[in-house]
Protein backbone atom coordinates (compact mmCIF):
# COMPACT_ATOMS: atom_id res chain seq x y z
CA UNK A 1 0.00 0.00 0.00
CA UNK A 2 1.40 3.32 -1.09
CA UNK A 3 1.04 6.10 1.46
CA UNK A 4 0.18 9.62 0.25
CA UNK A 5 3.24 11.77 -0.29
CA UNK A 6 1.73 14.97 1.08
CA UNK A 7 1.00 15.79 4.70
CA UNK A 8 -2.61 16.56 3.77
CA UNK A 9 -3.10 13.13 2.21
CA UNK A 10 -1.51 11.30 5.13
CA UNK A 11 -3.57 13.16 7.72
CA UNK A 12 -6.72 12.54 5.68
CA UNK A 13 -5.95 8.82 5.52
CA UNK A 14 -5.43 8.74 9.28
CA UNK A 15 -8.78 10.47 9.84
CA UNK A 16 -10.57 8.02 7.53
CA UNK A 17 -9.07 4.93 9.19
CA UNK A 18 -9.82 6.37 12.60
CA UNK A 19 -13.40 7.12 11.56
CA UNK A 20 -13.98 3.59 10.27
CA UNK A 21 -12.58 2.04 13.44
CA UNK A 22 -14.60 4.34 15.66
CA UNK A 23 -17.78 3.65 13.68
CA UNK A 24 -17.37 -0.11 14.12
CA UNK A 25 -16.59 0.33 17.79
CA UNK A 26 -19.68 2.51 18.30
CA UNK A 27 -21.91 -0.06 16.60
CA UNK A 28 -20.59 -2.79 18.88
CA UNK A 29 -21.05 -0.58 21.92
CA UNK A 30 -24.60 0.25 20.85
CA UNK A 31 -25.46 -3.43 20.44
CA UNK A 32 -24.05 -4.29 23.86
CA UNK A 33 -25.74 -1.28 25.44
CA UNK A 34 -29.02 -2.18 23.76
CA UNK A 35 -28.82 -5.73 25.11
CA UNK A 36 -28.03 -4.51 28.62
CA UNK A 37 -30.88 -2.03 28.44
CA UNK A 38 -33.47 -4.69 27.57
CA UNK A 39 -32.10 -7.06 30.19
CA UNK A 40 -32.50 -4.39 32.82
CA UNK A 41 -35.94 -3.50 31.46
CA UNK A 42 -37.15 -7.11 31.54
CA UNK A 43 -35.82 -7.72 35.03
CA UNK A 44 -37.28 -4.46 36.35
CA UNK A 45 -40.73 -5.18 34.86
CA UNK A 46 -40.72 -8.77 36.14
CA UNK A 47 -39.03 -8.10 39.44
CA UNK A 48 -42.09 -9.23 41.46
CA UNK A 49 -43.07 -12.09 39.12
CA UNK A 50 -41.79 -14.82 41.42
CA UNK A 51 -43.38 -13.16 44.42
CA UNK A 52 -46.74 -13.10 42.62
CA UNK A 53 -46.43 -16.79 41.74
CA UNK A 54 -45.70 -17.64 45.36
CA UNK A 55 -48.71 -15.62 46.50
CA UNK A 56 -50.97 -17.47 44.05
CA UNK A 57 -50.60 -20.76 45.98
CA UNK A 58 -50.02 -22.64 42.74
CA UNK A 59 -49.15 -25.87 44.67
CA UNK A 60 -52.43 -25.95 46.51
CA UNK A 61 -53.30 -29.72 46.43
CA UNK A 62 -54.42 -32.46 48.77
CA UNK A 63 -51.74 -34.82 47.52
CA UNK A 64 -48.47 -35.09 49.46
CA UNK A 65 -45.67 -32.75 48.22
CA UNK A 66 -43.49 -35.20 46.40
CA UNK A 67 -40.96 -34.47 43.66
CA UNK A 68 -43.52 -35.47 41.02
CA UNK A 69 -46.16 -33.26 42.58
CA UNK A 70 -43.76 -30.28 42.56
CA UNK A 71 -42.72 -30.89 38.95
CA UNK A 72 -46.35 -31.13 37.83
CA UNK A 73 -47.36 -27.95 39.66
CA UNK A 74 -44.40 -25.91 38.31
CA UNK A 75 -44.99 -27.15 34.73
CA UNK A 76 -48.63 -26.17 34.95
CA UNK A 77 -47.56 -22.71 36.09
CA UNK A 78 -44.95 -22.42 33.30
CA UNK A 79 -47.50 -23.47 30.67
CA UNK A 80 -49.30 -20.19 31.27
CA UNK A 81 -46.05 -18.22 30.58
CA UNK A 82 -43.77 -20.00 28.09
CA UNK A 83 -41.31 -17.11 28.13
CA UNK A 84 -39.82 -18.18 31.46
CA UNK A 85 -38.16 -21.19 33.07
CA UNK A 86 -39.30 -21.91 36.63
CA UNK A 87 -37.12 -23.67 39.21
CA UNK A 88 -37.60 -24.55 42.87
CA UNK A 89 -34.31 -24.38 44.81
CA UNK A 90 -33.35 -25.54 48.28
CA UNK A 91 -31.17 -23.52 50.67
CA UNK A 92 -27.97 -24.76 48.93
CA UNK A 93 -29.12 -23.91 45.42
CA UNK A 94 -29.94 -27.49 44.42
CA UNK A 95 -32.79 -27.79 41.93
CA UNK A 96 -35.70 -29.55 43.65
CA UNK A 97 -38.21 -29.16 40.82
CA UNK A 98 -38.44 -27.30 37.52
CA UNK A 99 -40.46 -26.65 34.41
CA UNK A 100 -37.52 -27.77 32.25
CA UNK A 101 -37.15 -31.47 31.54
CA UNK A 102 -34.15 -33.13 33.13
CA UNK A 103 -32.67 -33.95 29.70
CA UNK A 104 -32.47 -30.23 28.81
CA UNK A 105 -30.78 -29.12 32.03
CA UNK A 106 -26.99 -28.81 32.20
CA UNK A 107 -26.87 -27.71 35.83
CA UNK A 108 -28.20 -29.35 38.99
CA UNK A 109 -27.34 -26.37 41.16
CA UNK A 110 -27.61 -22.59 40.96
CA UNK A 111 -25.16 -20.17 42.60
CA UNK A 112 -27.19 -18.38 45.30
CA UNK A 113 -25.04 -15.23 45.78
CA UNK A 114 -26.70 -13.27 42.90
CA UNK A 115 -30.10 -14.52 44.12
CA UNK A 116 -29.48 -13.17 47.61
CA UNK A 117 -28.34 -9.82 46.10
CA UNK A 118 -31.63 -9.68 44.16
CA UNK A 119 -33.67 -10.44 47.27
CA UNK A 120 -31.71 -7.74 49.15
CA UNK A 121 -32.84 -5.13 46.60
CA UNK A 122 -29.50 -4.45 44.89
CA UNK A 123 -29.37 -2.45 41.68
CA UNK A 124 -30.42 -4.10 38.43
CA UNK A 125 -29.55 -5.84 36.21
CA UNK A 126 -28.31 -8.86 38.16
CA UNK A 127 -27.36 -12.02 36.26
CA UNK A 128 -27.46 -15.56 37.63
CA UNK A 129 -26.88 -19.10 36.37
CA UNK A 130 -29.02 -20.53 33.57
CA UNK A 131 -29.48 -24.25 34.23
CA UNK A 132 -29.95 -24.86 30.49
CA UNK A 133 -26.38 -23.60 29.66
CA UNK A 134 -23.31 -23.78 31.92
CA UNK A 135 -21.62 -20.91 29.98
CA UNK A 136 -24.43 -18.40 30.17
CA UNK A 137 -26.11 -16.21 32.74
CA UNK A 138 -29.52 -14.60 32.46
CA UNK A 139 -31.73 -12.08 34.25
CA UNK A 140 -34.20 -13.62 36.66
CA UNK A 141 -36.85 -13.12 39.31
CA UNK A 142 -36.80 -14.81 42.70
CA UNK A 143 -38.85 -14.97 45.89
CA UNK A 144 -38.70 -16.94 49.14
CA UNK A 145 -40.87 -20.08 49.09
CA UNK A 146 -42.13 -21.19 52.50
CA UNK A 147 -44.62 -24.01 52.21
CA UNK A 148 -45.05 -26.71 54.86
CA UNK A 149 -43.46 -30.05 54.03
CA UNK A 150 -41.92 -28.54 50.84
CA UNK A 151 -38.19 -29.23 50.35
CA UNK A 152 -37.76 -25.98 48.34
CA UNK A 153 -36.81 -22.56 49.79
CA UNK A 154 -36.61 -20.23 46.76
CA UNK A 155 -38.72 -19.89 43.64
CA UNK A 156 -36.24 -19.04 40.86
CA UNK A 157 -37.54 -17.83 37.47
CA UNK A 158 -35.21 -17.36 34.48
CA UNK A 159 -36.50 -14.72 32.02
CA UNK A 160 -35.96 -16.07 28.49
CA UNK A 161 -37.90 -13.58 26.37
CA UNK A 162 -35.31 -13.43 23.65
CA UNK A 163 -35.58 -17.09 22.89
CA UNK A 164 -39.39 -17.14 22.97
CA UNK A 165 -39.85 -13.94 20.94
CA UNK A 166 -37.02 -13.93 18.38
CA UNK A 167 -38.94 -11.86 15.89
CA UNK A 168 -39.52 -9.03 18.32
CA UNK A 169 -35.94 -9.14 19.44
CA UNK A 170 -34.66 -8.97 15.87
CA UNK A 171 -37.00 -6.11 15.04
CA UNK A 172 -35.99 -4.22 18.15
CA UNK A 173 -32.29 -4.77 17.47
CA UNK A 174 -32.60 -3.83 13.82
CA UNK A 175 -34.41 -0.61 14.70
CA UNK A 176 -31.84 0.34 17.33
CA UNK A 177 -28.88 -0.46 15.09
CA UNK A 178 -30.46 1.35 12.16
CA UNK A 179 -31.15 4.44 14.24
CA UNK A 180 -27.63 4.35 15.69
CA UNK A 181 -26.11 3.87 12.26
CA UNK A 182 -27.99 6.93 11.00
CA UNK A 183 -26.67 9.03 13.87
CA UNK A 184 -23.14 7.70 13.39
CA UNK A 185 -23.27 8.30 9.64
CA UNK A 186 -24.43 11.87 10.12
CA UNK A 187 -21.70 12.49 12.70
CA UNK A 188 -19.13 10.88 10.42
CA UNK A 189 -20.07 13.12 7.48
CA UNK A 190 -19.85 16.24 9.63
CA UNK A 191 -16.55 15.06 11.12
CA UNK A 192 -15.06 14.42 7.68
CA UNK A 193 -16.14 17.83 6.45
CA UNK A 194 -14.72 19.60 9.50
CA UNK A 195 -11.55 17.49 9.30
CA UNK A 196 -11.04 18.44 5.66
CA UNK A 197 -11.45 22.11 6.53
CA UNK A 198 -9.06 21.84 9.47
CA UNK A 199 -6.49 19.92 7.46
CA UNK A 200 -6.65 22.42 4.65
CA UNK A 201 -6.09 25.32 7.05
CA UNK A 202 -3.28 23.48 8.82
CA UNK A 203 -1.43 22.45 5.68
CA UNK A 204 -1.86 25.92 4.17
CA UNK A 205 -0.22 27.50 7.25
CA UNK A 206 2.51 24.89 7.20
CA UNK A 207 3.02 25.65 3.52
CA UNK A 208 3.49 29.32 4.36
CA UNK A 209 6.03 28.35 7.01
CA UNK A 210 7.82 26.06 4.55
CA UNK A 211 8.05 28.85 2.01
CA UNK A 212 9.43 31.21 4.67
CA UNK A 213 12.09 28.67 5.61
CA UNK A 214 12.99 28.23 1.95
CA UNK A 215 13.32 32.01 1.50
CA UNK A 216 15.45 32.13 4.62
CA UNK A 217 17.73 29.43 3.25
CA UNK A 218 18.01 31.09 -0.15
CA UNK A 219 18.80 34.43 1.43
CA UNK A 220 21.73 32.95 3.37
CA UNK A 221 20.41 33.89 6.76
CA UNK A 222 18.35 36.99 5.95
CA UNK A 223 14.80 35.96 6.75
CA UNK A 224 11.62 37.80 5.89
CA UNK A 225 9.33 38.07 8.95
CA UNK A 226 6.32 35.78 8.74
CA UNK A 227 4.03 38.51 10.09
CA UNK A 228 4.05 41.66 12.10
CA UNK A 229 4.31 41.48 15.86
CA UNK A 230 0.90 43.13 16.08
CA UNK A 231 -0.68 40.20 14.20
CA UNK A 232 0.82 37.55 16.49
CA UNK A 233 -1.82 35.81 18.67
CA UNK A 234 -1.47 36.01 22.43
CA UNK A 235 -2.16 32.29 22.95
CA UNK A 236 -1.57 30.39 19.74
CA UNK A 237 -1.51 26.72 18.93
CA UNK A 238 1.45 24.54 17.93
CA UNK A 239 1.74 26.13 14.50
CA UNK A 240 1.77 29.62 15.99
CA UNK A 241 4.48 28.57 18.41
CA UNK A 242 6.39 26.98 15.54
CA UNK A 243 6.27 30.24 13.65
CA UNK A 244 7.46 32.10 16.73
CA UNK A 245 10.29 29.62 17.24
CA UNK A 246 11.31 29.99 13.64
CA UNK A 247 11.44 33.75 14.05
CA UNK A 248 13.64 33.37 17.12
CA UNK A 249 15.80 30.84 15.31
CA UNK A 250 16.23 33.16 12.35
CA UNK A 251 17.24 36.02 14.64
CA UNK A 252 19.76 33.83 16.44
CA UNK A 253 21.23 32.57 13.19
CA UNK A 254 21.57 36.11 11.93
CA UNK A 255 23.30 37.09 15.17
CA UNK A 256 25.64 34.11 14.88
CA UNK A 257 26.41 34.96 11.28
CA UNK A 258 27.24 38.50 12.32
CA UNK A 259 29.43 37.07 15.06
CA UNK A 260 31.11 34.82 12.49
CA UNK A 261 31.74 37.83 10.31
CA UNK A 262 33.27 39.66 13.27
CA UNK A 263 35.31 36.56 14.10
CA UNK A 264 36.53 36.38 10.52
CA UNK A 265 37.58 40.02 10.68
CA UNK A 266 39.39 39.35 13.97
CA UNK A 267 41.02 36.29 12.42
CA UNK A 268 42.31 38.36 9.54
CA UNK A 269 43.58 41.00 11.94
CA UNK A 270 45.16 38.27 14.05
CA UNK A 271 46.98 36.82 11.07
CA UNK A 272 48.12 40.26 10.03
CA UNK A 273 49.34 41.14 13.53
CA UNK A 274 51.06 37.80 14.04
CA UNK A 275 52.69 38.06 10.63
CA UNK A 276 53.92 41.55 11.44
CA UNK A 277 55.12 40.60 14.91
CA UNK A 278 56.99 37.59 13.60
CA UNK A 279 58.29 39.20 10.45
CA UNK A 280 60.18 42.00 12.20
CA UNK A 281 62.22 39.89 14.64
CA UNK A 282 62.70 37.14 12.07
CA UNK A 283 64.03 39.64 9.54
CA UNK A 284 66.38 41.13 12.13
CA UNK A 285 67.49 37.68 13.29
CA UNK A 286 68.10 36.47 9.74
CA UNK A 287 69.99 39.62 8.75
CA UNK A 288 72.37 39.44 11.72
CA UNK A 289 72.98 35.72 11.26
CA UNK A 290 73.68 36.15 7.54
CA UNK A 291 76.01 39.06 8.26
CA UNK A 292 77.74 37.02 10.95
CA UNK A 293 78.13 34.12 8.54
CA UNK A 294 79.39 36.17 5.58
CA UNK A 295 81.72 38.53 7.45
CA UNK A 296 82.84 36.31 10.28
CA UNK A 297 86.54 36.46 9.30
CA UNK A 298 86.46 40.24 9.13
CA UNK A 299 84.60 40.81 12.42
CA UNK A 300 86.27 41.46 15.70
CA UNK A 301 85.30 39.40 18.74
CA UNK A 302 83.32 42.35 20.09
CA UNK A 303 81.39 42.75 16.82
CA UNK A 304 80.61 39.02 16.71
CA UNK A 305 79.37 39.22 20.30
CA UNK A 306 77.12 42.16 19.43
CA UNK A 307 75.63 40.32 16.43
CA UNK A 308 75.01 37.21 18.55
CA UNK A 309 73.39 39.31 21.31
CA UNK A 310 70.97 40.88 18.84
CA UNK A 311 70.15 37.47 17.35
CA UNK A 312 69.57 36.01 20.80
CA UNK A 313 67.32 38.92 21.82
CA UNK A 314 65.20 38.55 18.69
CA UNK A 315 64.95 34.78 19.23
CA UNK A 316 63.68 35.36 22.73
CA UNK A 317 61.18 37.87 21.40
CA UNK A 318 59.86 35.30 18.94
CA UNK A 319 59.69 32.71 21.70
CA UNK A 320 57.68 35.03 23.95
CA UNK A 321 55.26 35.80 21.14
CA UNK A 322 54.72 32.13 20.34
CA UNK A 323 54.25 31.37 24.04
CA UNK A 324 51.68 34.14 24.38
CA UNK A 325 49.83 32.97 21.27
CA UNK A 326 49.62 29.41 22.59
CA UNK A 327 48.54 30.61 26.02
CA UNK A 328 45.84 32.87 24.57
CA UNK A 329 44.59 30.01 22.38
CA UNK A 330 44.36 27.60 25.34
CA UNK A 331 42.50 30.17 27.43
CA UNK A 332 40.06 30.95 24.64
CA UNK A 333 39.41 27.25 24.00
CA UNK A 334 38.72 26.61 27.69
CA UNK A 335 41.64 24.17 27.99
CA UNK A 336 43.08 25.83 31.09
CA UNK A 337 41.89 24.69 34.50
CA UNK A 338 42.74 26.41 37.77
CA UNK A 339 44.10 24.75 40.89
CA UNK A 340 42.74 26.89 43.73
CA UNK A 341 44.72 26.95 46.96
CA UNK A 342 45.36 29.47 49.74
CA UNK A 343 48.59 31.45 49.65
CA UNK A 344 50.13 34.66 50.97
CA UNK A 345 49.55 37.50 48.55
CA UNK A 346 52.37 39.54 50.12
CA UNK A 347 54.94 36.80 49.47
CA UNK A 348 53.80 36.45 45.86
CA UNK A 349 54.14 40.21 45.24
CA UNK A 350 57.61 40.23 46.76
CA UNK A 351 58.75 37.32 44.58
CA UNK A 352 57.41 38.82 41.35
CA UNK A 353 58.89 42.26 42.03
CA UNK A 354 62.24 40.68 42.84
CA UNK A 355 62.10 38.84 39.53
CA UNK A 356 61.68 42.14 37.61
CA UNK A 357 64.24 44.10 39.66
CA UNK A 358 67.04 43.74 37.12
CA UNK A 359 64.80 44.57 34.17
CA UNK A 360 63.53 47.70 35.93
CA UNK A 361 67.09 48.83 36.64
CA UNK A 362 68.06 48.36 32.99
CA UNK A 363 65.03 50.46 31.99
CA UNK A 364 65.93 53.19 34.47
CA UNK A 365 62.61 52.69 36.33
CA UNK A 366 62.15 52.44 40.09
CA UNK A 367 60.14 49.32 40.95
CA UNK A 368 58.77 48.93 44.46
CA UNK A 369 56.21 46.86 46.32
CA UNK A 370 53.78 48.12 48.95
CA UNK A 371 52.24 45.04 50.50
CA UNK A 372 50.04 46.57 53.18
CA UNK A 373 48.44 43.17 53.71
CA UNK A 374 51.60 41.12 53.74
CA UNK A 375 50.16 38.42 56.00
CA UNK A 376 46.83 38.19 54.21
CA UNK A 377 45.90 34.84 52.64
CA UNK A 378 43.97 34.68 49.40
CA UNK A 379 42.75 31.78 47.26
CA UNK A 380 43.53 31.11 43.62
CA UNK A 381 45.89 29.40 41.22
CA UNK A 382 49.24 30.80 42.29
CA UNK A 383 50.98 29.98 38.99
CA UNK A 384 48.31 31.67 36.86
CA UNK A 385 48.12 34.70 39.18
CA UNK A 386 51.89 35.03 38.97
CA UNK A 387 51.44 35.13 35.21
CA UNK A 388 48.90 37.95 35.67
CA UNK A 389 51.36 39.99 37.75
CA UNK A 390 54.18 39.30 35.26
CA UNK A 391 52.13 40.71 32.40
CA UNK A 392 50.92 43.74 34.37
CA UNK A 393 54.43 44.65 35.59
CA UNK A 394 55.94 44.08 32.13
CA UNK A 395 53.27 46.33 30.63
CA UNK A 396 53.94 49.01 33.27
CA UNK A 397 57.71 48.93 32.75
CA UNK A 398 57.27 49.12 28.99
CA UNK A 399 55.20 52.32 29.23
CA UNK A 400 57.15 54.05 31.99
CA UNK A 401 59.86 56.51 30.88
CA UNK A 402 63.38 56.62 32.33
CA UNK A 403 63.33 58.03 35.83
CA UNK A 404 59.74 56.97 36.39
CA UNK A 405 58.45 54.56 38.96
CA UNK A 406 56.15 51.49 39.15
CA UNK A 407 54.38 50.50 42.37
CA UNK A 408 52.87 47.09 43.08
CA UNK A 409 50.56 47.22 46.08
CA UNK A 410 47.89 45.22 47.89
CA UNK A 411 45.11 46.67 49.98
CA UNK A 412 42.33 44.89 51.91
CA UNK A 413 38.77 45.77 50.84
CA UNK A 414 36.39 44.05 53.22
CA UNK A 415 36.42 40.33 52.39
CA UNK A 416 38.67 40.86 49.37
CA UNK A 417 42.12 42.19 48.59
CA UNK A 418 42.76 44.67 45.80
CA UNK A 419 46.05 44.22 43.93
CA UNK A 420 47.12 47.17 41.79
CA UNK A 421 50.08 47.86 39.46
CA UNK A 422 50.52 51.63 39.01
CA UNK A 423 52.97 53.35 36.66
CA UNK A 424 53.97 56.96 36.00
CA UNK A 425 53.75 56.65 32.24
CA UNK A 426 51.88 58.78 29.73
CA UNK A 427 48.50 57.30 30.69
CA UNK A 428 45.61 56.24 28.47
CA UNK A 429 42.77 58.00 26.73
CA UNK A 430 39.22 56.82 27.34
CA UNK A 431 39.17 54.88 24.05
CA UNK A 432 42.54 53.27 24.82
CA UNK A 433 41.35 52.30 28.31
CA UNK A 434 38.19 50.67 26.89
CA UNK A 435 40.19 48.64 24.35
CA UNK A 436 43.24 47.91 26.46
CA UNK A 437 42.25 44.26 27.08
CA UNK A 438 41.49 43.39 23.45
CA UNK A 439 43.78 40.93 21.74
CA UNK A 440 46.58 42.57 19.69
CA UNK A 441 45.53 46.07 20.65
CA UNK A 442 48.60 48.24 21.19
CA UNK A 443 47.25 51.77 21.41
CA UNK A 444 49.60 54.58 20.48
CA UNK A 445 53.03 53.05 19.67
CA UNK A 446 54.67 56.27 20.71
CA UNK A 447 53.56 55.73 24.33
CA UNK A 448 55.73 52.62 24.74
CA UNK A 449 59.35 53.07 25.79
CA UNK A 450 60.25 49.54 24.69
CA UNK A 451 59.40 47.58 21.58
CA UNK A 452 58.43 43.95 21.36
CA UNK A 453 54.92 44.08 22.75
CA UNK A 454 52.43 41.68 21.11
CA UNK A 455 49.17 43.11 22.36
CA UNK A 456 48.30 39.82 24.07
CA UNK A 457 49.54 40.41 27.62
CA UNK A 458 46.50 42.27 28.96
CA UNK A 459 44.08 39.98 27.07
CA UNK A 460 45.69 37.00 28.82
CA UNK A 461 45.36 38.82 32.16
CA UNK A 462 41.64 39.30 31.59
CA UNK A 463 41.08 35.64 30.63
CA UNK A 464 42.97 34.29 33.66
CA UNK A 465 41.11 36.55 36.10
CA UNK A 466 37.75 35.54 34.57
CA UNK A 467 38.65 31.94 35.40
CA UNK A 468 39.03 33.09 39.02
CA UNK A 469 35.67 34.85 39.02
CA UNK A 470 37.37 38.25 39.05
CA UNK A 471 37.91 41.07 36.61
CA UNK A 472 40.64 43.52 35.73
CA UNK A 473 40.09 47.25 35.36
CA UNK A 474 42.17 50.35 34.69
CA UNK A 475 42.13 53.90 36.02
CA UNK A 476 44.05 56.35 33.84
CA UNK A 477 44.20 59.85 32.47
CA UNK A 478 46.47 61.12 29.73
CA UNK A 479 49.68 62.43 31.29
CA UNK A 480 49.00 60.94 34.77
CA UNK A 481 50.00 57.31 34.40
CA UNK A 482 47.77 54.23 34.65
CA UNK A 483 46.72 51.84 37.42
CA UNK A 484 45.62 48.29 36.58
CA UNK A 485 43.88 46.47 39.46
CA UNK A 486 41.90 43.35 40.36
CA UNK A 487 40.56 41.70 43.50
CA UNK A 488 40.87 38.26 45.12
CA UNK A 489 38.86 36.73 47.99
CA UNK A 490 40.46 36.61 51.45
CA UNK A 491 40.84 33.17 53.05
CA UNK A 492 40.49 32.89 56.82
CA UNK A 493 43.07 30.47 58.12
CA UNK A 494 41.92 28.12 60.89
CA UNK A 495 43.83 28.54 64.14
CA UNK A 496 46.81 26.25 64.62
CA UNK A 497 46.23 23.48 67.20
CA UNK A 498 47.89 24.06 70.56
CA UNK A 499 50.87 21.81 71.26
CA UNK A 500 50.18 18.97 73.66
Amino acid sequence: MMLPRTLFGRLLLIFIVFGVVMTGALLVVMQVSHRLYHREFDQTVNRELAQRYVASNFLLTDAPLTAETLHRGIRKLAAANPEVDIYLLDNRGQIVASSVPTTERRRVRVELRPVHEFLAGRGLPILADDPRDVSRQEVFSAAPFRVADCPGDILYIVLRREEHAPGAVRLRTTYAVGEGAGVILTAAVLSVALSLLFLRLLTRRLGVLEEAIRRFSDAHGIATPLRDESDAPSGGDEVDRLESLFGDLASRIEEQMEALKSTDVMRRELLANVSHDLRTPLTTLLAHLETLQMKQPELTPRERSEYLEVATRQSRRIGRLVEQLLEAARLEAGQVTIDVEPFSIGELLQDVVQKFALTARDCGVELEVDAMAAGTMVSGDIALLERVLDNLIDNALRHTPIGGHVVVQSEPRGERVRIAVTDSGPGLTREEAERAFERFYRGDPGRSTRSGQSGLGLAIVKSILELHGSNVAVDSEPGHGASFYFELPIVTQPPSPAPK
